[in-house]
């Protein structure tokens, strides 16, 4: 009798594994569910489009800068890793460069591009989960996209490059959803292809690209009845669409004569760099960035997580348990190296995050059904209604965030006191003094000047950071700068007198700033200051009030003229 209620549970497990995720209604394409689902997530469209829309002229983060002005470089027919360089592979570039070219070659071009990728985000969030549970954990999912990656303090807001990489860990999902439920060997390699792409603009997008290849074996591991060669065939596409991208791209470099470079500055460089960080250090700031990230979004956070415990019920499938609990931790992973853990890295845990939310909502609505013998007809949307009524009063904690905002106090508070508006209105200045052949340069790291005033920087170090980071080549650096400066003998001379502007390292020469020193003396007059004052407010001097002015001892920012 023991052995054959045994044989009986061990049935009812199988049966419980043979479930598909979303079983496919082939007498309706169209259910009330679905009509109901893709309205919502038209009118979650127009409002994240209304909400973007209002943060299209906010000034840029130092990252963000950067990142455009290599994209115009690119799109100019400079060289990567050689004219101008970054520790992240050639993806970013080429991403920064379709946007501009797209949108225009402005902070507001620029922004209406990202509004659009994170649009894209949303959409492919909302088809994966659909695809994998039902339309209403898709518009679960895509709320949860949407508002996530809105999160101030996860830089929500900006044109980072890991809006790029959600993008395409977003696409990755819908393709695997899709690739799951059909085995066709084309959308296992368009699987790879896209986390690859992740990848390309940022590396730690591998972890993402690794969670593929585990998934895919994973699902087959579960499989009662396993076909091996299904399994090689899907694994290889996946593999085969992963290196396609990265070929593609290294096949660029390597004609375009840079590709040494480029290895050193994504692994020899990039390796250096990481080791900045120690791991004590690395888990304070992980906590106070935790913190920040969770203050006004827990509720999003905390019900995605929630699937982890409820994957546990004897009634969710292997195949889900273990498609939640990886897909969170490789999403996590991708934040992990080098223990900086900075508010923009996040952005790539939410399209994983996202979808394990339409994975929280599929367990509930399946433990309800199975457990306690609920229709499912009422608990959905009881359980939709619920989560829209803490969506509603999320927005309404931050309407003013989302429909007012107020830039600078925006960046105070996510950035501290880092010059990023005065950086704005310096471009300002330039543009409204200068002619198209002035050029100018910067003795700090806001290289977003250059991106605002359409002017380049005369070396090809212009993230200046790089300059006074304690590597064995920053000395090199130093005097490469000051031989092109000299010989470029720019118009304009920003010197930032701020620390987390300059970001000078223990240990390093501090010739840059010696030569600095005596060449301004020597060829520059001082035009104007910015005094930036117990990181509340900032006053804006210029020329002839100069005269009788006296400074705060605060952090400054000085704008020199060639005499």
């Amino acid at each position: 009798m023991a052995k054959s209620k045994k044989v009986n549970q061990h049935n009812k497990q199988a049966v419980v594994d043979s479930i598909p995720l979303a079983p496919l209604n082939k007498k309706n394409n169209f259910s009330i569910e679905e009509i109901i689902c893709t309205g919502l997530l038209l009118f979650l469209i127009i409002l994240i489009y209304n909400i973007r829309s209002k943060f299209l002229n906010i000034p840029f983060e130092r990252d963000e800068g950067i990142y455009c002005y290599m994209g115009e470089l690119l799109r100019e027919g400079k060289v990567p890793y050689k004219d101008f360089y970054e520790m992240k592979f050639p993806g970013i570039f080429y991403l920064y460069s379709i946007v501009i070219n797209f949108f225009g070659e402005t902070v507001k071009g620029v922004h209406t591009g990202f509004m659009w990728i994170n649009i894209l985000s949303i959409m492919f969030v909302y088809f994966a989960s659909k695809k994998m549970f039902s339309p209403i954990a898709g518009i679960i999912s895509a709320t949860t996209m949407a508002f996530v990656s809105l999160t101030p303090n996860l830089s929500g807001f900006t044109v980072q490059s890991e809006h790029g990489v959600a993008l395409f860990i977003g696409l990755g999902l819908l393709f695997y959803a899709y690739a799951r439920s059909k085995k066709h060997f084309l959308l296992y390699l368009f699987t790879g292809m896209s986390m690859a792409m992740a990848v390309m603009i940022k590396t730690t997008g591998v972890f993402m690209a690794v969670w593929g290849g585990v998934i895919i074996a994973l699902e087959f591991l579960f499989e009662k009845d396993k076909k091996y060669k299904e399994f090689l065939k899907n694994i290889f596409a996946y593999s085969l669409g992963g290196i396609a991208i990265v070929c593609i791209f290294f096949l660029i470099i390597k004609m375009k004569g840079s590709f040494d470079e480029m290895l050193y500055w994504t692994f020899e460089y990039s390796k250096q760099y990481s080791q900045l960080m120690t791991f004590d250090e690395g888990i304070k700031y992980f906590g106070y960035t935790r913190d920040a990230i969770l203050q006004n979004h827990k509720l999003f956070w905390y019900h995605s997580i929630l699937a982890i415990p409820l994957c546990l019920f004897p009634s969710i499938p292997y195949k889900l348990k273990a498609f939640g609990i990886t897909l969170l931790a490789c999403s996590f992973l991708t934040i992990v190296p080098g223990y900086f853990f900075y508010g923009h890295y996040w952005i790539q845990i939410v399209p994983g995050l996202a979808v394990v939310a339409g994975l929280t909502y599929h367990c509930i609505i399946t433990i309800f059904e199975n457990k306690f013998k609920l229709s499912k007809f009422g608990i959905k949307y009881i359980y939709l209604s619920i989560f829209a009524f803490f969506v509603f009063y999320h927005i309404k904690t931050l309407k003013s965030y989302y429909f007012h905002p107020n830039y600078e106090l925006i960046l105070r508070q996510v950035y501290g006191n880092n010059p990023f508006p005065e950086a704005m209105k310096i471009g300002d200045f330039i543009n409204a003094n200068s002619k198209p052949e002035d050029n100018i340069v910067l003795i700090g790291s806001e290289p977003q000047i250059y991106f605002y005033t359409k002017k380049k920087s005369p070396s090809r170090h212009a993230y200046f950071t790089a300059l006074v980071t304690n590597v064995p080549m920053h000395k090199d650096w130093q005097r490469e700068f000051v031989r092109d400066t000299e010989k470029a003998k720019p118009k304009y001379l920003i010197y930032f007198d701020h620390p987390i502007s300059l970001m000078v390292q223990p240990n390093v020469d501090h010739f840059v700033f010696e030569w600095a020193n005596k060449y301004v003396n020597e060829h520059y007059k001082l035009i104007g200051m910015i005094d930036m004052i117990d990181g509340q407010y900032s006053k804006y001097v210029w020329r002839d009030e100069l005269v009788n002015y006296k400074p705060e001892p605060n952090y400054n920012i000085y704008i020199y003229e060639w005499k």
